[in-house]
């Protein structure tokens, strides 16, 4: 650092070296602009022609619509829920009549119900609603919820904040989880809203990740990421949350309702997980699945997701230890949880892979404000189309698909280790020459 001296050179600046050019957010190439502004165009063209076909798909057909056909098994539950039968929504037989009931079809597959019994007061108020209107507003307010997680995610710094979570509309996961009539829509919305509250509201980023145990296998390495990244009032308030929600469903169904969830679970895991059924595995998006899926024996498909789980959690546990001084982010650390998740538990299907949004909005918006590294723009493509490649018949495809996964993942990480590649605007500000006129005020001073 040179010496200030306004006698001998009133214009000398801070420092001697020429001030760095920093790139602001937002000044992203050419190419990578027009791209995703073409990307947003068509991600919302394939939204909107997907609602207006799923309006079709649905009144085409007298009764009730096989696409979005999962949501049948949550408005059934809440159904005997309301006629003060929780405990049957874990009956396979009794669930299976009240779905019957709905559908009029004896040769529909039955839809298991495997949730923690808190859901059940959520299914409880869908079912208040005529199916088909349950249905539109479980939809639309969980897509909702997620268009405006993945919004609030993207930094206000970005010129392309008002526009770039469009991309995500047209994820193509956001289609094979509406025509499940499936969870992930929610899923995302909890793990978003973690990533944009837990440094500023860590309280409620708790409570979203404890909503998110209505869905066990998707949480099994948030309390350990919490942990050591030192997130212990998100910790407890998660912790709480559960608690609570426990409490509640058993105040509202009484305590025999515990009984019949863990020997449902014992059941699905023995009828829906081990057992080897090929039009239902190669729904799954996971190490165990593939493995089950060519007919692998199902000791060596345990000791393959086993492998995969541990790896994935010492990897994202070096990475939170690994972080430059001041490095530590809540949408960082939340991104790297939910790219993550994919490889810790066995069960996971292929809507549940809309939960991978989270991590490419944060990845995407690190990119724009900061320049995009070497392999970011690829993977970020490939995990966008991930879904759809898992969609194929092809083994080598549905491969692929969790390769792009794990990709993504490791990208996210080395964002996350590295840090930013420039200095912040902020801190670019101090590296600008000062005017003499400030030096020799600072001077007489």
């Amino acid at each position: 650092m040179s010496t200030l001296n306004s006698t001998f050179n009133p214009a000398i600046t801070v420092d001697a070296a020429p001030p760095l050019k920093v790139q602001r957010p937002g000044n992203q190439s050419r190419v990578a602009f027009y791209f995703i502004r073409v990307g947003m165009l068509f991600a919302l063209v394939a939204f909107l022609s997907f609602a207006v076909m799923w309006v079709q798909w649905q009144t085409a057909v007298p009764g009730i619509s096989s696409v979005s056909g999962d949501f049948i098994g949550f408005w059934t539950a809440g159904q005997v829920t309301l006629q003060g039968r929780a405990a049957d929504a874990y009956n396979e037989v009794q669930l299976f009549f009240a779905q019957l009931a709905l559908d009029k079809d004896p040769s529909a597959a039955y839809l298991g119900f495997f949730y923690p019994p808190y859901f059940l007061l959520l299914c409880a108020g869908l079912a208040l609603l005529p199916y088909f209107p349950a249905l539109c507003l479980w939809l639309g307010a969980t897509c909702a919820g997620y268009a405006a997680a993945l919004r609030a995610m993207v930094p206000k710094g970005l010129r392309e904040r008002e526009s770039v979570w469009v991309l995500f509309l047209g994820y193509p996961a956001v289609m094979i989880n509406a025509g499940f009539g499936q969870n992930g829509f929610l899923s995302t919305a909890l793990l978003g809203g973690a990533a944009i509250w837990l440094d500023r509201q860590p309280l409620l980023a708790g409570i979203c990740i404890g909503c998110l145990s209505y869905k066990p296998q998707l949480a099994i390495v948030v309390p350990l990421a919490l942990a050591v990244a030192g997130r212990w009032r998100c910790f407890a308030a998660a912790a709480a949350t559960v608690l609570i929600l426990s409490a509640m469903a058993t105040l509202a169904f009484g305590p025999g309702i515990w009984p019949a969830f863990i020997a449902n679970t014992a059941e699905a895991r023995h009828n829906w997980m081990e057992a080897f059924n090929p039009l239902y595995l190669r729904y799954w998006v996971t190490v165990f699945g593939a493995v089950r899926l060519q007919d692998g024996p199902l000791a060596l498909a345990y000791v393959l997701q086993t492998a995969a789980g541990v790896a994935a959690m010492y990897m994202l546990v070096r990475a939170l230890w690994s972080r430059p001084p001041g490095a530590r982010s809540g949408r960082a650390e939340i991104a790297a949880v939910a790219a993550c998740i994919p490889f810790c538990s066995p069960y996971m299907l292929e809507y549940d892979l809309v939960i991978l949004a989270v991590p490419m909005v944060w990845l995407l918006s690190e990119a724009l404000g900061d320049g995009f590294r070497r392999g970011e723009g690829i993977v970020l493509v490939f995990a966008y189309l991930a879904p759809v490649l898992f969609k194929m018949q092809a083994f080598e495809a549905k491969l692929s698909a969790i390769a792009a996964a794990a990709l993504l993942f490791v990208m996210v990480l080395r964002r996350m280790i590295q840090g930013p590649a420039r200095p912040s605007p902020a801190a670019a500000d101090l590296q600008q020459p000062v005017p003499a006129a400030r030096l020799e005020e600072c001077c007489a001073k």
